[in-house]
């Protein structure tokens, strides 16, 4: 489990929180210059600014912060009696960081939200000043990170993942290091370019891998509808606030046209008029930046005759300059007054346009007269043209909402994107990892049956395990019951496959070869008279008993089984060691034999014996069989032999028989005696065959004896001194109860009313299998 008895990078963050959350509470009141500290972010100084109330009213829980601090002191100086709280990786103190830096972010942020209203708000905050909210948003999701991190570290199964992928690794790296040791140097170029092809399959990989499309799939899902949305509403609020703030200034410009010209010449009204309306603008939610009446009366203007030239207009009254008539500011142009002219000609009672330059909304109206003239004895009703009433809006200022509420749903919009990446971590654990961890049983056990097939590891049904990790109820637990259940079949078929066919397996083809291997055949003595008067069932649970100690026995000498028939068994071993581990497991057979012999007779029951013969050589080694059911054994003289080596045991009452060949191989290591010269059925040509008595650093003097007699008997037999055979054969038979002596004796009584023909050789030709 990943945990941290003393974990001096937590503490080390910890006591850096707590620096930094107590610099950032007193900072207001620090003697630092004020060109680094600004009031502007900082939340206790927004606490006592003129912020409504209801949102200063979150910024209080910041005060938690100070406790915050005061329990990570106390946990890393006492720990251990604060217990659970005390453990910096425990969750107690997981969710108090999420929840201490999620208020100093929210804190940091808050000022943001409520006071910042134009772009120019921004450009009065120094740059470093934003470190505060930064590292605040930072902590919170290190916070949340580790915690995610935290939680999957407490799933064992996830440790064993991490684990396994750590040595997949180490394996990766160890074998590409392998590949590179043995290129030349004139290969580096070549190394390089797989090197550089290697990063960038790795780096296509991530990109498809399920929690990165999970992660595309959401967050670009997620981000392309907010993105619209809020652009769209963003849109059509912008042009709600405009068309609002365009009606109000279109009736505050004819308002103010109708009232020069109600109170024409009236100076005393006109100025109330101005003062009143900078009153009210002081107050408005949208002020306007100026309100200007301009005019020219000394010119005679009519909307129905309009000439080519119009003249300057001058500012008579004017929101900038109060209280004075005809102040210092800029005039109406000819072509502006010109231009509304034409505009009220033609219908239109407002111009409205945005002055670029100055940031501006701009409504205009002209200031209208009307003059009844006569034409004649006709009085024509004219409009005359005495100017303008012109008031402007700063943009920052109307789009001060507009604004705020962009500053809110940018803020909002990575709020709810933030949460969606975490809701996508969530959900991708919850989809990937049971995935992963399917993938890791999977792959234990194709490394098993991998080194299986390679003859890296022992075929053994038992090591194919798989573990099912998953818990959840959905297509993943399904999938994982279906492998199970695969599994399962693999392991009831790996003990009916010798393990020679399933590592020849891998090939995929119908191959042959010649090797030299040592065989081993085994046959159980007494078996049917074992098995009278029991049930079929029983006769197998005593046969797979007895083979099943066999098995186990060969294979831990580095041999392999390749078949069974009945009760009798055919093994063999490969390597420059094979005589020797056939010989060890012979002996090991016969000691285990003798346990249970031991065993059966004091229970009363019937026991059994063993014979084992035992031949090394050449063989063709390969698949044979048909094309729906193959096997891969063994075909050859020298497998034959070995079998009637394990038959000829009942011939000279012996218990393992091997050959010379095998004999040249072990005698260093085995005390062994020679049986015999035979000639088995179908075969002419005689060999000479040996019995492995014991090995030779455990082998007492008395057995050493025997082993002398016994050959010396034979060298008499075969010079037909057939007294003095008799006398050595009858003295082991009589002492030691030696079977092959009595056999011999049988030969001699024989001989000796009998005698062989001038030519014998000696060879005894055996005419069963």
């Amino acid at each position: 489990m990943k945990t941290f008895n003393k974990p001096p990078l937590h503490l080390a963050l910890d006591a850096a929180s707590v620096f930094l959350a107590g610099f950032w509470l007193i900072s207001p009141w620090s003697t630092f210059s004020p060109q680094l500290i600004q009031p502007v972010l900082m939340p206790l100084s927004f606490l006592g600014s003129g912020a409504p109330a209801l949102s200063r009213a979150p910024l209080f829980a910041i005060w938690l912060i100070a406790l915050w601090m005061l329990f990570l002191l106390a946990a890393a100086a006492i720990p251990q009696k604060l217990r659970a709280f005390g453990d910096t990786t425990g969750l107690p103190q997981h969710i108090m960081r999420i929840l201490a830096t999620a208020i100093i972010a929210w804190a940091s942020i808050l000022p943001i939200l409520v006071q910042a209203d134009t772009p120019a708000w921004f450009s009065g905050v120094s740059a470093f000043r934003w470190t505060g909210p930064v590292l605040a948003a930072a902590a919170h999701i290190a916070s949340t990170a580790y915690f995610l991190s935290y939680i999957n570290w407490q799933n064992p199964v996830y440790r064993e993942y991490r684990e396994f992928r750590k040595q997949q690794k180490a394996q990766e790296a160890g074998r590409k290091s392998k590949e590179l040791s043995v290129r030349t140097r004139a290969a580096v170029p070549a190394q390089d370019e797989a090197a550089e092809a290697a990063g960038k399959k790795s780096a296509v990989e991530i990109f498809f891998r399920i929690r990165s499309k999970l992660f595309l799939a959401f967050i670009g899902i997620f981000s392309l509808i907010l993105v619209s949305l809020t652009t769209l509403l963003l849109g059509n609020y912008k042009e709600t606030i405009l068309d609002a703030v365009g009606d109000t200034a279109r009736s505050f410009a004819e308002q103010a046209a109708s009232s020069y010209r109600i109170n024409l010449g009236d100076e005393i009204a006109l100025h109330e008029f101005i003062n009143r309306q900078n009153d009210l603008n002081k107050k408005a939610e949208f002020k306007f930046h100026d309100l200007t009446l301009y005019t020219n009366l000394k010119q005679e203007i009519y909307l129905d005759d309009i000439p080519a030239e119009f003249p300057e207009y001058r500012a008579e009254y004017g929101t900038l300059v109060p209280g004075e008539r005809f102040p210092e500011t800029a005039a109406l142009s000819g072509s502006e007054a010109k231009r509304i002219a034409s505009d009220r000609a033609q219908g239109r009672k407002v111009s409205a346009y945005f002055d670029p330059v100055e940031a501006r909304h701009v409504f205009e109206t002209p200031i209208i007269k009307i003059d009844t003239v006569r034409k004649g004895d006709e009085k024509i009703r004219r409009e005359r043209f005495l100017g303008a009433a012109r008031i402007s809006f700063d943009d920052a200022v109307i789009m001060r909402p507009y604004f705020k509420t962009r500053i809110s749903v940018v803020a909002s919009t990575a709020f709810f994107l933030y949460l969606a990446i975490i809701l996508t971590y969530v959900v991708g654990n919850y989809i990937v990892n049971p995935l992963l961890f399917l993938r890791m049983n999977v792959r234990k056990i194709s490394e098993v049956l991998t080194d299986m097939i390679r003859g890296e590891t022992r075929v053994s049904a038992n090591a194919i395990v798989y573990r099912d990790c998953v818990t959840s109820r959905d297509e993943i637990k399904s999938l994982s019951t279906e492998i199970n259940d695969m599994v399962t079949v693999i392991r009831g078929i790996v003990p009916y496959i010798s393990a020679s066919t399933l590592k020849h397996a891998e090939s995929g083809s119908t191959v042959s070869t010649e090797k030299d291997l040592a065989f081993l055949f085994t046959d159980i003595r007494g078996f049917t008279t074992l098995c009278e008067g029991m049930k079929p069932e029983q006769v197998v649970d005593v046969l797979n008993r007895y083979l099943d100690l066999e098995t186990e026995i060969i294979l831990n000498n580095q041999g392999d089984v390749d078949k069974f028939v009945g009760d009798e068994m055919m093994a063999f071993f490969d390597g420059p060691n094979k005589d020797l581990n056939a010989c060890r497991a012979a002996m090991q057979i016969r000691h285990a034999m003798m346990e249970e012999k031991e065993k059966r007779e004091k229970e009363g029951l019937p026991v059994v014996a063993i014979g084992i013969g035992i031949n090394s050589g050449p063989v063709v080694f390969g698949s044979v069989g048909a094309r729906e059911r193959m096997d891969f054994t063994s075909i050859g003289d020298t497998v034959n032999l070995a079998a009637r080596l394990e038959g000829a045991n009942k011939a000279y009452g012996s218990k393992t028989l091997i050959t010379e060949t095998v004999w040249k191989q072990v005698r260093e290591d085995f005390l062994c005696r020679e049986m015999d010269v035979i000639a088995v059925k179908g075969k002419n040509e005689p060999v000479r065959i040996y019995e492995i008595l014991q090995e030779s650093a455990k082998a007492p003097e008395k057995l050493k004896n025997i082993c002398a007699q016994f050959e010396e008997g034979i060298e008499a037999y075969r010079k037909r001194s057939w007294k003095k055979a008799e006398k050595i054969f009858g003295k082991l038979a009589k002492e030691y109860g030696d079977e092959p002596s009595k056999v011999y004796l049988d030969r001699i009584a024989h001989f000796q009313i009998q005698p062989p023909a001038d030519d014998w050789d000696g060879v005894f030709r055996m005419t069963v299998k």
